[in-house]
């Protein structure tokens, strides 16, 4: 019985009805309620106003001696403009909230301290009507003799407005018992003439929940249920076919996602994990328990600035806000990879605010990371070459300047300093152009075809009074059938003259030093130079090449090299399709290895002149 459709209705207009009577009905009261409230705050900030004649009339009379009596008999002449009567009356105040006189000496004595008596007394001048008191009052701050002050104070006991609004209430029930009755007998009437159709349409509806789609819903009916009927079969087939389509569409998305190089999480606003892609898996790593992760834990993982409660995230510090609501946070590390982390709020529709859950969307940035921080650290590396030599070059010359009767040798030693330190800054600004150079692509290129072997030959023997100044042994090998090669002589031969000076540098007096030329089968040519020097520690291998890189900074400063050499060197190397490489051990020695293609990069990407 509960249960039938009867029933329903008949529940459902009685609801309507008693709904109908209780809205019009706190309508009326609320009418009421704010009809006195709004008419004596009006009255009040009309009676108590700068430009009306009680309140210069109040001011005036609180500048007398006995002015709490003097104040009464203004307020007593002006009661029609305050609406005075037997449910709302006025009282002097003291500045301490307390009673001084008042229209109703009775309900003086206990006058209850109100929040608009103490914003009067604290001097806020603000009064406000609160919901749910059982009065209405206004308090006004009036300056009396010798710098002191009273309160005027007036107050409604809306004994009127709810004598009123049981009046109200009154008619309201008795219109409530006869709608009442009219709804239940409407009701059993209505219940039968849309119940048997139902019956039809609730068996097709069964069908279709249960994922059968075949069967047509046959109702005979020519009125909104019939038509109800014509749009269910519709509805049935456009729903079976979007069904279809959407499980399309999910196995699309399920295949993007997985392909993605980007990790992709996404949460529910009830903080359950909703999809975790395999490039989300790799990075979060064993953190992901079973397909499963909590949010805390995502945040504490990838260091984000959120924090999780009661299914909403919210930032723990403040963050530049991106497009669509959402927040980007950058350089999150995580391991030994960076990524930047782009997080985003999801709602049910384009046009509901209620929250569906969260996605965010993790974007590996470990190169540009790298390439960032290798940046910063080129300029201070720059600023800390450039600064040492200005250094010593503004103390030499300040020297000098300081002391005009110096000795020609003293002068002259720090004259020297001057021009080995100045030397020193164009070999660095020079190796910095020319790196600039490579890496903007506009280096000028004279290739040519030489022969390699004889290059090396050369320069060997140019740099043979250094080997000999530091009684170096020196021995020199190349194969016959080296073959001439494509590139740009110059460029490469300042390559090898890098490295032989580093090996002269490096290795103590009396040292052997190898050269060796030849070439393989991959149609390149290949330089190798080993020495018996101090080595290099196996930890620094891997930076030797990087830009200002020093294995021990003094060594190197003593023997005058900048830490851009070997930099250098690579970027014309590699300009030219070739690759250069080193193997050392400490107190054993050093080999480096140049391998450079006949025919060069720079030559056959027409890249001439670039």
């Amino acid at each position: 019985m509960l249960k039938s459709l009867y029933f329903k209705v008949v529940l459902i207009l009685l609801i309507f009805v008693v709904a109908v009577m209780c809205a019009v009905g706190a309508i009326l009261m609320n009418g009421v309620t704010s009809f006195f409230a709004d008419g004596f705050e009006k009255e009040m900030q009309s009676g108590f106003s700068e430009e009306g004649a009680l309140l210069p009339a109040l001011k005036e009379a609180a500048q007398t001696d006995n002015y709490p009596y003097e104040m009464k008999s203004v307020l007593a002449s002006f009661g029609s403009t305050l609406g005075i009567d037997q449910y709302r009356n006025y009282y002097i105040l003291d500045s301490y909230g307390e009673a001084i006189t008042g229209s109703d000496s009775s309900l003086a004595e206990n006058l209850a301290v109100t929040t608009n008596i103490l914003n009067a007394v604290s001097g806020t001048a603000q009064n406000r009507s609160y919901s749910g008191t059982d009065y209405a009052d206004w308090a006004v701050r009036i300056p009396v003799k010798n710098d002191g002050f009273c309160i005027v104070y007036v107050k409604d006991s809306l004994e009127e407005m709810r004598s009123m609004n049981g009046m109200l209430l009154s008619i309201i029930i008795q219109a409530l018992i006869i709608g009442v009755l009219i709804a239940v007998v409407l009701s059993f009437f209505l219940a039968k003439s849309i119940s048997s159709p139902l019956q039809s349409l609730t068996h097709g509806t069964q069908l279709v929940a249960s994922g059968e789609f075949s069967e047509e819903i046959d109702v005979k009916s020519s009125d909104e249920i019939g038509i109800l009927a014509e749009n269910f079969n519709d509805m049935r087939l456009k729903l079976k076919n979007t069904l279809e389509e959407v499980e399309g569409e999910r196995e699309k998305l399920d295949t993007v996602l997985t392909c993605m190089n980007d990790g992709v999480v996404a949460f529910t606003s009830e903080g359950e994990l909703l999809h975790c892609n395999e490039s989300a898996r790799s990075i979060l790593g064993d953190s992901v328990n079973g397909g499963r992760i909590t949010p805390e834990e995502f945040f504490e993982k990838l260091e984000l600035p959120l924090t999780e409660s009661r299914g909403k995230i919210s930032l723990t510090e403040k963050i530049r806000e991106e497009s669509n609501g959402g927040y980007v946070f950058r350089d999150r590390i995580c391991g030994d990879r960076v990524y930047d982390v782009s997080y985003a709020v999801t709602h049910d529709s384009d046009t509901s605010s209620s929250i569906a859950g969260y996605v965010f969307i993790i974007h590996d940035v470990t190169g540009r990371y790298e390439l960032d921080e290798s940046r910063r650290e080129f300029v201070a590396n720059v600023s800390h070459e450039l600064k040492t030599p200005l250094t010593s070059i503004k103390g030499a010359t300040e020297t000098v300047v300081r002391d005009p009767e110096m000795d020609d040798e003293t002068r002259q030693y720090f004259m020297d300093m001057i021009l080995s330190e100045s030397d020193r800054m164009t070999r660095i600004v020079s190796d910095l152009l020319v790196l600039s150079r490579l890496d903007n692509k506009r280096t000028k290129w004279n290739i040519e075809t030489f022969d390699f072997r004889q290059s090396v030959r050369r320069l060997v023997d140019v740099m043979r009074p250094e080997f000999e100044q530091r009684r170096h042994e020196v021995s020199f090998g190349a194969e016959k059938d080296v073959p001439s090669i494509t590139g740009d002589r110059q460029r490469l031969e300042q390559v090898i003259v890098n490295v032989l000076s580093n090996a002269i540098k490096y290795t103590p007096e009396g040292g052997h030093i190898d050269i060796q030329v030849g070439s393989t089968r991959f149609d390149t040519v290949v330089l190798l130079v080993s020495d018996n020097g101090i080595g290099i520690p196996e930890e620094d291998l891997s930076h030797l090449f990087e830009r200002f890189y020093r294995v021990e900074k003094s060594r190197s400063s003593d023997a005058g090299g900048t830490g851009l050499g070997l930099a250098i060197a690579k970027e014309l190397v590699e300009a030219h399709g070739g690759t250069i490489s080193m193997n050392s051990k400490v107190n054993v020695g050093t080999t480096v290895r140049i391998e450079l293609p006949i025919e060069c990069k720079i030559k056959s990407e027409g890249q001439n002149q670039i």
